[in-house]
């Protein structure tokens, strides 16, 4: 089986909106989740039930699930390997 792709060539202003326009999709699929049903959600360390008419309650507190990064192991980096010389 052969894979099929396209090389997508885009300039820099084009790569610099891909962020913003991810932030926008998301953005319009929560509000349109909202409007529709349902939707639970973690907003300034709280977990959050929101109903479709708008009411908002507070399900739990996240505020100790949250880690410090002065807790989280360091990444390493590894060693570029050097080519010996023929």
């Amino acid at each position: 089986m052969t894979a099929y792709y396209s090389l997508m060539k885009a300039s820099k202003y084009e790569d610099d909106m891909i962020p913003k326009l991810a932030i926008h999709a998301f953005r319009h699929a929560f509000n349109k989740a909202c409007s529709v049903a349902t939707v639970v959600y973690a907003k300034e360390q709280q977990l959050v039930q929101r109903e479709v008419n708008g009411v908002e309650t507070v399900l739990q507190d996240l505020s100790q699930c949250y880690v410090t990064l002065d807790h989280l192991p360091k990444v390493l980096k590894r060693k570029k390997k050097q080519e010996a010389a023929v």
